[in-house]
């Protein structure tokens, strides 16, 4: 209130110096006036950058980084080293540590590279951006960034399931037709999804240091996805043209922030995959798959079923199922993750001579046509 009362004195003031040669008119007090509140608001717009200088924190100075990313490429599968592709790109993102919420990223080359990112605590996640079939989705979240694959379609789920239901049962093994059809009646609710690839996942907590030195990061990552081989034994393997596979019981996503077993969702999936005849080590005629997964399902109570449709050459369907439930758990087949079922699948002569065409000859048929959903 003062300095209001300061000002409003100094127009008269202003004005008799002015016009010195008598009283300041009505025009001129006006004038006078003007120029003494125009420069209170010059005055203001200086002071008031200058206040806002002070407040403003270093927020906005960046240290350099350096990432050294080594992603173990050299993983096990079936009990066998493999050596897996390196991938072509990876993304690289750091959350906060107390609220998890994204702070920024960056998409670097498989073995890293430089960022800048002002000094203070982080969360680093890192995984390979080049996955065909996994997708993520919730990441802009530490805890909530979750890896999954699609759902095949509406199409070619109830025309699976209809196969399995009218096709030629090549079935050996009593496994209960009370229990095979609760199996279906679950296979229908609940998703049929494509298996996963590999996803080479990093993460740890870092401190970047207030320092005009570049810091220099080491980071590990691991694949959090399993790949097991499975094997049935089959008879006139010369006679199957195609062979796809539908396995219960598995789990449908990770949490990818989280440890591999921690980030393991309680989603129940069924996954579906390819199989092709062949033979095993000792000679025998075999319908072999391998598929990858994040997981079975570890509740007590979950069955695994195998479900294999089988085309024959001259166009018939053939359907065969199990409950691997027991073989799955077996210590050895969790160590190497291989399964090998000894039930027989007999596929039947074709009913027309010559109709095949000779052999296994993957093709597309009417329950393999499907509309695979995008998400950008």
């Amino acid at each position: 209130m003062y300095s209001f009362m300061h000002f409003k004195t100094r127009p008269s003031f202003i004005a008799t110096m002015l016009f010195p040669w008598g009283t300041a008119s009505r025009y001129a007090f006006a004038h006078a006036r003007a120029l003494a509140h125009t420069g209170v608001v010059f005055l203001l717009l200086i002071l008031f950058p200058l206040t806002s200088c002070r407040r403003c924190p270093q927020e906005y100075k960046k240290s350099e980084l350096n990432i050294h990313l080594n992603i173990h490429l050299n993983v096990i599968t079936n009990g066998q080293p493999e050596h897996l592709p390196e991938p072509e790109m990876v993304r690289v993102m750091f959350f906060d540590p107390d609220t998890y919420d994204l702070y920024t990223e960056a998409y670097l080359p498989a073995g890293g590279g430089r960022v800048s990112l002002p000094p203070g605590r982080y969360k680093l996640l890192a995984y390979n951006f080049d996955t065909e079939s996994i997708l993520l989705r919730n990441d802009r979240n530490y805890l909530s960034i979750e890896a999954y694959t699609n759902e095949v379609s509406s199409a070619l789920k109830n025309s699976m399931l209809n196969s399995l239901q009218n096709g030629l049962n090549a079935t050996k093994a009593d496994n209960g037709e009370e229990a095979w059809n609760q199996a279906l009646e679950d296979m229908a609710l609940k998703p049929v999804v494509y298996e996963p690839d590999h996803l080479f996942v990093s993460r740890q907590d870092i401190e970047i240091l207030d320092d005009e030195q570049m810091q220099v990061i080491e980071a590990e990552a691991e694949t959090i996805i399993e790949t097991w081989k499975i094997s049935v034994n089959v008879e006139n393997r010369e006679y199957i043209s195609s062979a796809r596979a539908m396995l219960t019981g598995m789990i449908g996503s990770s949490f990818i922030g989280r440890p591999k077993e921690e980030g393991k969702s309680d989603t129940d999936v069924t996954l579906i995959f390819d199989m092709i005849p062949g033979t095993d080590e000792n000679g025998n005629d075999v319908l072999t798959g391998r598929f990858h997964t994040f997981g079975k399902n570890p509740a007590s109570d979950n069955r695994m079923w195998l479900s294999i449709l089988i085309r024959n050459t001259g166009g018939q369907t053939v359907e065969w199922h199990q409950d691997i439930s027991d073989t799955f758990l077996l210590p050895d087949a969790e160590e190497e993750q291989i399964i090998h079922v000894e039930d027989d699948i007999e596929v039947p002569q074709p009913e027309s001579a010559g109709s095949g065409g000779g052999g296994f000859q993957p093709g597309v048929y009417d329950w393999e046509q499907e509309i695979i959903p995008i998400d950008i």
